[in-house]
């Protein structure tokens, strides 16, 4: 069996490792300055993963999968036929899938899988294919992100700012009520979504969840106070002073928060979008300000992305941008280790004929 991997599994900075098979090897570790060589090696205890292109190799493991070089793309592209696993980017991994005709499960090192789905059902690859997102390293920073962007517009610390510039000194309209005494919305409750809720009740806050399908007692979150379904939108609008999008994207979310759906949220609700872009539309957005049906745009998604200069979502009052940064720093030593130590876990599940965790549903589109 044949291993493609993009995102490689080695640490650059541990010296010379062993491979399954006993041996080392050298490679040059994008990312961590041009041209500097580490020695690095696969291993399934404390592993980093280092940036595409890929780069790295190894002889046949004693399991027979093989791990392929690449210096550039588009070298040896016969060898892409021969592979039944790939781990990457999805941004990477679209120019790949057409090519591997064997193919027998994709891994995401991101959340979001979208494009590779598109890529997938396209090309056709293989009717039978898993593919598995990265439903790990990015529960931590993005739900810390959330919370931030909950606490500064709770705090009125963009107010403040504003004020800052101004050199004037006043409380009036910047403080909100607190926590305890308010309600967020969090639309999508996967593992992100749960992790979103345990941390706000931390506050005293009320959650509110919102599901594609009715969930059973047994399955519910317990941080979560109040579930409803897709078409319970516009109620938890009304009764939400935060709402926050993680939701993905389908053909049932794309728009759903275009239009004048704003309208119905509760008086100085904030909106913080960390999910996907096209849940909504720029447009949208500042008629939602503008109408005071929002008091805060918190805007990490964009269409498209990197977002241009010439978007009025820029200049306008409320909108907060971030630029799609609340994965957390992909160059931190953690968050490749952790990238790298969810592969092989999965790796080792797939060998050894087990279920693996974070299948992707290729028709839902998460």
């Amino acid at each position: 069996m044949n291993t493609f991997v993009t995102s490689v599994t080695a640490r650059p900075d541990a010296g010379r490792r062993r491979l399954p098979n006993g041996n080392g090897i050298q490679t040059t570790c994008p990312g961590y300055g041009q041209g500097r060589s580490a020695k690095c090696g696969a291993q399934d205890e404390a592993i980093g993963a280092v940036s595409h292109p890929p780069v790295y190799c190894s002889n046949t493991t004693k399991r027979g999968h093989k791990l392929f070089q690449y210096s550039a793309l588009e070298e040896k592209l016969a060898l892409l036929s021969e592979a039944e696993i790939i781990f990457g980017t999805p941004s990477w991994m679209t120019n790949v899938i057409p090519r591997c005709t064997n193919l027998k499960w994709i891994q995401s090192i991101t959340a979001g899988v979208d494009s590779v789905i598109k890529e997938v059902t396209e090309h056709k690859v293989n009717a039978d294919i898993i593919l598995t997102r990265n439903g790990e390293t990015f529960v931590q920073p993005m739900s810390e992100h959330i919370i931030t962007l909950i606490l500064a517009c709770n705090k009125g610390l963009y107010k403040c700012h504003e004020q800052q510039k101004q050199a004037i000194f006043q409380r009036r309209n910047i403080l909100a009520k607190p926590l305890a005494l308010s309600s967020v919305g969090i639309l999508g409750l996967g593992c992100i979504g749960r992790e979103t809720a345990r941390i706000c009740k931390a506050f005293g806050t009320k959650v509110w969840g919102m599901t594609r399908t009715t969930v059973s007692e047994d399955s519910k979150c317990p941080n979560v106070d109040e579930y409803r379904t897709m078409s319970d939108l516009h109620e938890i609008l009304s009764e939400c002073d935060y709402i926050v999008n993680i939701l993905p994207s389908t053909a049932e979310t794309r728009g759903i928060l275009s239009g004048e759906v704003f309208s119905h949220c509760k008086m100085g609700a904030t909106f913080i979008n960390v999910g996907r872009g096209d849940v909504t539309d720029e447009e949208s957005v500042i008629k939602a300000l503008r109408n005071k049906w929002l008091q805060y745009a918190a805007l990490d998604v964009h269409i498209p992305e990197p977002l241009p200069a010439s978007s009025p979502l820029w200049s306008e009052p409320g909108v907060i941008i971030t630029p799609h940064m609340s994965g957390g720093y992909v160059g931190t030593k953690n968050y490749e280790q952790h990238r790298a130590k969810m592969f092989m876990k999965q790796y080792r599940r797939f060998i050894n004929n087990e279920p693996l965790e974070y299948v992707v549903d290729l028709n839902r589109g998460y």
